[in-house]
This record gives C-alpha cells, sequence and structure tokens, in this order.
C-alpha cells in the first residue's frame, strides 16, 4: 500500500523536486526531498526507504554512489535514475549497475507512479519468496530432525525386538522339545487326551517360535544387522529347489506348480538363501490362498539390468483395499477356504525388506476371486559383478 512506503527523492533542481514530491505525497507515498547528495547519503546509512529517485550527477557526488550505498545496505530498494540530458549511455549504465529505471527531464508523473507501483509490487513478491524460503528452511530442517529421531527410534525399536527374540526363542525350544519327547512317549506312557494336549501346546508353542523367528529376521534386516552374500547364481537352479521343497505342501491339496523361465536367463546377482526365503514365503502365500487343485505358477523374464519374476495362483485374491496394506507388518488377510489361522503377518514385510535390500521391489496385481501375481525384481549378474 501507499502509505506504507517511503521514498526518498535527491534532486538538486528545487522546482523538480518539489514537484516530484508533490506529485507523491498526493499518491499517497511518505516523500522526503533532498537537494545533496553527501546528505542522501548520511540519511540512507541510518533510515530505510523503499523508493530513492536521484540525479544521475551532483557537485558534491555521483548519483551511481547513493545506488551502490543504498543498495549495499538494502539489496531490494529500487533506485530510479533521472538526468536532464537524454543520454542512453548513462541510463544503461545506471541499469547495469543495479538502477530499476531511468527517466529523463521532465518526468512524466504517470510513467513514474506506474513505475513505482511496479517497483513496490515487485518488492512485496520477493519478500513474500523471502518469506516462504525460510518458511521452507525451517520445515525442512524440522523434517530432518524429525527424521532422525524417526531413524533413531526405528533402530533402537529393531535392536529390542533382535534382543527379546533371541532370548525367547530358547525357552521356547525347551518347550517345543519336551513336548515332543512326551508326544513320542519317551518320558512315559501318555493317554489321548493327554496327548491331544500336548499336540495343541506344540502346535501353540511353534506358531509362536514361527512368529519370533520372522520378528528376529525382519529386526536384523530393519536395524541393518544383516549383511547379503552376494554371488551370482542361477535363478532355474534356485527354482528347481524349491520345487522339491514345495511338493509335501503341494501333493495333499493336488496343487499343481508350473514353471516358465525366459530363454538363457542370465544369472541374478543375489544372496542365495535370501531368495529362497522370499520364494518360499510366496510360494506359501499362494498355496495357502488357493483352492485344493489350484494352479501355482512362477515365470522369470529379462527387462533391462533386471530379472523380473512373478509368482501366480489361481486363488481367492486380495481386495483392492487389502492390497495397500499387505506388505505392513502383522498384516494377514482373512481365508474363506480354511479356519485356521496361519502364518505370522510378517512374511510378505520380510519379502519386501529383502528385495529392497538388494536393490529391487516388489508389487502386487490381483482380481479378487480369480487370483494374485506377485511380481518382485532382482539384479541381474554383470561382467563387473563376482562371485
Amino acid at each position: 500500500m501507499p502509505a506504507n512506503a517511503t521514498i526518498m527523492v535527491v534532486e538538486g533542481e528545487a522546482d523538480t523536486r518539489a514537484t516530484l514530491c508533490g506529485i507523491l505525497e498526493d499518491a499517497g507515498y511518505r516523500v522526503i526531498g533532498l537537494e545533496r547528495g553527501t546528505e542522501a547519503l548520511e540519511i540512507i546509512r541510518s533510515s530505510p526507504f523503499n523508493i530513492i529517485i536521484t540525479d544521475i550527477s551532483f557537485p558534491d557526488v555521483a548519483g551511481v554512489e547513493i545506488l551502490e550505498l543504498a543498495k549495499e545496505i538494502n539489496p531490494d530498494v529500487a533506485v530510479i535514475m533521472i538526468t536532464g540530458y537524454a543520454s542512453r549511455e548513462a541510463g544503461v549504465d545506471a541499469l547495469n549497475q543495479g538502477a530499476y529505471a531511468y527517466f529523463v527531464k521532465p518526468v512524466n508523473p504517470d510513467e513514474i507512479k506506474t513505475t513505482i507501483a511496479n517497483a513496490l509490487k515487485q518488492q512485496r513478491l520477493s519478500l513474500e519468496n523471502k518469506r516462504l524460503v525460510d518458511r521452507l528452511q525451517r520445515s525442512n530442517k524440522l523434517l530432518f530432525e524429525a527424521n532422525e529421531e524417526l531413524s533413531r527410534a526405528t533402530q533402537a525399536k529393531s535392536e529390542f525386538l533382535a534382543n527379546i527374540s533371541h532370548e525367547l526363542r530358547t525357552p521356547l525350544s525347551v518347550i517345543i522339545g519336551f513336548s515332543e519327547l512326551m508326544i513320542d512317549k519317551v518320558t512315559g506312557e501318555i493317554n489321548d487326551k493327554q496327548r491331544q494336549c500336548l499336540s495343541d501346546i506344540l502346535d501353540s508353542t511353534q506358531h509362536m517360535l514361527n512368529l519370533i523367528n520372522d520378528v528376529l529376521d525382519l529386526s536384523k534386516i530393519e536395524s541393518g544387522k544383516v549383511e547379503l552374500k552376494l554371488e551370482n547364481i542361477a535363478l532355474s537352479k534356485v527354482i528347481q529347489s524349491l520345487t522339491r521343497t514345495m511338493m509335501p505342501i503341494l501333493t495333499p491339496r493336488q496343487q499343481s506348480l508350473d514353471v516358465e523361465i525366459e530363454d538363457d536367463l542370465p544369472p541374478v546377482h543375489a544372496d542365495k538363501a535370501k531368495v529362497k526365503q522370499v520364494f518360499f514365503n510366496l510360494l506359501s502365500n499362494a498355496t495357502w490362498f488357493s483352492p485344493d487343485g489350484g494352479n501355482l505358477k512362477i515365470e522369470a523374464v529379462r527387462k533391462g539390468d533386471w530379472c523380473q519374476v512373478s509368482v501366480i495362483d489361481n486363488g481367492i485374491g486380495i481386495n483392492k483395499e487389502d492390497q495397500e496394506q499387505i506388505f505392513e507388518p502383522f498384516c494377514q488377510l482373512d481365508n474363506p477356504l480354511t479356519r485356521e489361522k496361519n502364518g505370522t503377518g510378517l512374511g510378505l514385510t520380510l519379502v519386501k525388506q529383502i528385495i529392497e535390500r538388494h536393490g529391487g521391489r516388489i508389487w502386487v496385481k490381483s482380481d479378487y476371486g480369480k487370483g494374485s501375481r506377485f511380481i518382485f525384481t532382482l539384479p541381474l549378474a554383470t561382467n563387473d559383478c563376482h562371485t
């Protein structure tokens, strides 16, 4: 607003100075008129101005000195130069040194008011930009500090879970061991009711141990304590060994597993044990959520420098809203094919962590009632990769 803007007019000619001051005061600006350049320099050092209008030359100082001092103290100040001579060179030189504009006397009132209005608008935009930048910098600093705190908290959480999980494994293993001994009648005869109770104890304890093992694996990965043993591995051999491992699970439910690998697929550069874990978790989920007689399939193709693997089933599929959360820890989906509760809810979380540690990514495509396709990528081996 004009009322908030202060303008200095430095002009040796009294009539020109009075005219300019009058025009600007009538427009609503606060104006101070000065005759001498040295006086202007002194006041500029102590008082802020939005606009300075100055002649190019004075008997005591050059107008460029006023321009330089004003810009040094306040880079946003708009300095408008005026001259009694239509000197293009003088005006261009003033603009090159930072002047906002220059006019030849006599000054057109409308033109100079328009120029001042534009200069003030530019100043307001510049000030607002600075405020936004400062606010953004403060926000970024707070976000960085929050991320640092979150990282420390996550690290502490992972270390805590890893430690407590490790401590819990030993007593649970003892319970499992003694339960198995009693079921096998090593400690003496048991009746049917006792056998059933021991079986329930064994199943529940084994389920708890599986959960603890998954928590321990996840905590180690999150805390960075798991080092990948990278080597060049042939995916076909890994899948072949997994096919044998999965047979005792697939056969009772009459499920099939097909494998389709692209010809001449290069080896991947990965941790063989971790890749097996990824396949086993995905295939276990696939068979669990597929009906008896269901069909499972593994596909592997080359995509640029990556191997893209798909684990496919024709099971119950996943609702759209559930697809957003299935990789979150402890997420378990209802399975209408069975009433049993399976898994720990950490299998897909572990898969995601392992794939991302290899630099790849994993996602899912699914139509509810028709089946699911879990897709992940692993880096192909290059000449720079050594086993």
